[in-house]
């Protein structure tokens, strides 16, 4: 049970959890300059290249301009539901904050694109010079190879709320092992499994509202309880 819903947080990696489909890999696919990126991405996966390394050479390896890279972002949608947590959550003073391995222009644009605002995101970061990318990685932390941004570390400041995250992915396993409550579908939801540690399977953003909005019934309800009882 809350006790306080101003407890709460509610956690987000983006690609293909937020976002329908997967758009870091859409890009590396069809910007890519040769096949190199799925040799990394091999690597990767099999814990012989940490992610921070894959990522850089994925993205350094891509050739297309700022322009035409947005405009292409501009057909990226997300789920629906998304908006309408972000809404249940803002009167409620309940914190959303997206953590990614992907990067903050391209979430940035995702987010204008789909009238989300005010949601704090941490992710890489990168430049354009021409037609290449310039990749930046600044919460990257060697103890965690798995993702190239130390997701788990975001949720250091909420310590002593109930942390409830959501991911799709190998690099959501920290900030999963992390939170209180986890929904998780695809890689991450495999490995969860694997390691016998409960959690909620979802395909779109849905369940995870109904969830908010059944928990914050049951406190409501638990609440004029008490005050009945009080003589």
């Amino acid at each position: 049970m809350w006790s306080s819903l101003c407890k709460l947080v509610l956690v987000f990696d983006f690609d293909n959890t937020i976002t329908i489909g997967d758009m870091l890999d859409e890009l590396i696919e069809k910007y890519s300059a040769n096949d190199d990126w799925k040799v990394w991405e091999a690597a990767w996966i099999a814990g012989d290249l940490p992610a921070r390394d894959c990522l850089r050479l994925q993205i350094e390896n891509l050739r297309v301009r700022r322009e035409a890279l947005l405009e292409h972002l501009a057909s990226t949608r997300i789920d629906p539901s998304f908006a309408r947590i972000v809404d249940w959550a803002r009167p409620r003073q309940v914190d959303v904050i997206i953590v990614s391995d992907s990067f903050l222009p391209f979430i940035r644009q995702i987010l204008g694109n789909n009238a989300i605002e005010g949601v704090p995101v941490f992710a890489n970061d990168l430049e354009f010079a021409g037609e290449r990318l310039i990749p930046s990685f600044p919460f990257h932390d060697p103890a965690f190879p798995r993702s190239a941004n130390a997701k788990a570390r975001h949720l250091v400041p909420f310590r002593d709320h109930t942390i409830i995250f959501a991911g799709d992915g190998r690099s959501d396993l920290d900030a999963a092992l992390t939170s209180d409550i986890v929904f998780a579908k695809d890689s991450l939801a495999k490995e969860l499994e694997a390691r016998s540690i409960p959690f909620h399977p979802f395909g779109t953003l849905e369940p995870i509202l109904a969830f908010l909005e059944a928990r914050q019934k049951d406190a409501a309800q638990a609440k004029k309880g008490s005050i009945a009882e009080i003589p």
